[in-house]
């Protein structure tokens, strides 16, 4: 059995033809339709037609269909058909080109007649929406690739519309991400340059002027703290003279602070009648001490002048630091510098004294030493170490710059 509209063979008992999809009619109605067919085109010859029935009508053509316009060699058989020569047709509503073997359904895929619509490449269009969220507008961009991605998968399900809005969508919310992208760089690159040309009015060099900052304060401070100090100086007396308490030897253990003069070791007490305090920041006066050692102290006076100080535990338990001894001073030039404190040691000797001066009242030193920076001379007790005094010079001019004296009592 073959297809009426196509002319291809039919499978059994199929309903549709696997060509055109024309419904298929079974065999005896499509004879009686056949049969039908004939009938009315030997009763349908009309006199009027061009070309009278049987004839040749110069052309060689059998006309029997009393209104069909033809060429020489037609074999038509649908009364209202329009076709070319050779053409076989026998879809009535059919209007094709020679040779053609076409059908009149309906494309449901794309809502017209005749073959799909060429597929769209929605790769492409994923691309341009991947580029445009990495490279332009976040939130645009990811509603661009959702509909990228949807391009594809609805071509092959069949909806040929619904992949062409999914694509239009895809298109526009890239460029509408790229052109917001574009537009924001714009404005923030004119308020860049505006910023910088107004901060510009104000500082030419931001960088000089901090630092200018930095430095005019650092000279105001300095101002400030010179001023304190000489008001501080001006409020204490006159440094003293080397009091007849003083030693003569460095192994008298004697040192004049002010005009009180310590005999080495002595009490915390005798050094604060000197007019200095313990500096309770650097060590609590709560501080154990064990046995049989010694703790470094500092005393201060009101200008902030420091010395500092060996506090010494001689006995066999430990005790706090404000109970110690105190066996030993330390000072140099640069804890004195704020004035208004003397430190005198035996034979008179004070800061700038000469190393001559120094050697003509100790006699020659038992240890010395010359440093790039300074030199320093040394004299100990035969029968401990912890009995010493030391004297340093400044390598450049040659003056005593640092004074020691110790003595643990041991």
């Amino acid at each position: 059995m073959k297809c009426k509209f196509c002319g291809n063979d039919l499978p059994e008992e199929s309903k549709f033809c696997p060509s055109c999809g024309a419904p298929v009619e079974p065999e005896e109605k499509q004879e009686q339709s056949e049969q039908s067919a004939e009938a009315k085109q030997q009763e349908n010859q009309n006199p009027y037609e061009y070309g009278v029935p049987g004839t040749d009508n110069g052309s060689g053509a059998q006309n029997e269909n009393p209104y069909q316009y033809g060429s020489a060699g037609q074999d038509n058989e649908n009364p209202y058909q329009y076709g070319s020569a050779g053409q076989n047709n026998e879809n009535p509503y059919q209007y094709g080109s020679t040779g053609q073997n076409t059908s009149a359904d309906y494309n449901a895929n794309n809502g017209t007649y005749g073959q799909p619509q060429k597929p769209i490449n929605g790769t492409t269009y994923l691309i341009f929406a991947i580029i445009s969220t990495l490279l332009c507008c976040l939130p645009l961009g990811i509603v661009a690739i959702v509909y990228a991605c949807k391009i594809n998968s609805l071509q092959r399900s069949g909806d040929y519309a619904g992949a062409q809005n999914a694509a239009k969508k895809a298109k526009m919310f890239t460029i509408i991400g790229t052109v917001a992208a574009l537009v924001v760089s714009i404005f923030y690159i004119i308020f860049a340059i505006v910023i910088g040309i107004g901060s510009s009015d104000f500082d030419d060099d931001p960088v000089s002027n901090v630092v200018e900052n930095v430095i005019e304060d650092k000279n105001d401070s300095k101002k400030v703290d010179d001023s304190d100090k000489s008001d501080k100086t001006a409020k204490t007396t006159e440094p003293a003279a080397a009091s007849s308490g003083l030693g003569t030897s460095w192994d008298s253990y004697t040192v004049q602070i002010n005009d009180k003069v310590l005999t080495f070791p002595c009490t915390k007490a005798d050094v604060e009648a000197a007019g200095l305090s313990m500096d309770t920041e650097y060590t609590a006066e709560n501080y154990m001490v064990n046995a049989n050692e010694y703790e470094l102290v500092y005393f201060m006076d009101a200008n902030d002048n420091e010395i500092m100080a060996y506090a010494i535990n001689n006995t066999d338990t430990a005790m706090e630091v404000k109970d110690c001894l105190i066996g030993g001073v330390s000072v140099d030039d640069y804890d004195l510098e704020n004035g208004g404190l003397t430190v005198i040691f035996p034979g008179g000797l004070q800061m700038g004294a000469s190393k001559d001066a120094v050697t003509g009242a100790y006699g020659e030193a038992d240890d010395t030493y010359d440093g790039d920076s300074l030199s320093m001379y040394s004299w100990y007790s035969d029968d401990s170490y912890y009995k010493s005094c030391e004297i340093d010079f400044d390598a450049e001019s040659g003056l005593v710059c640092t004074m020691t004296m110790q003595n643990f009592g041991q």
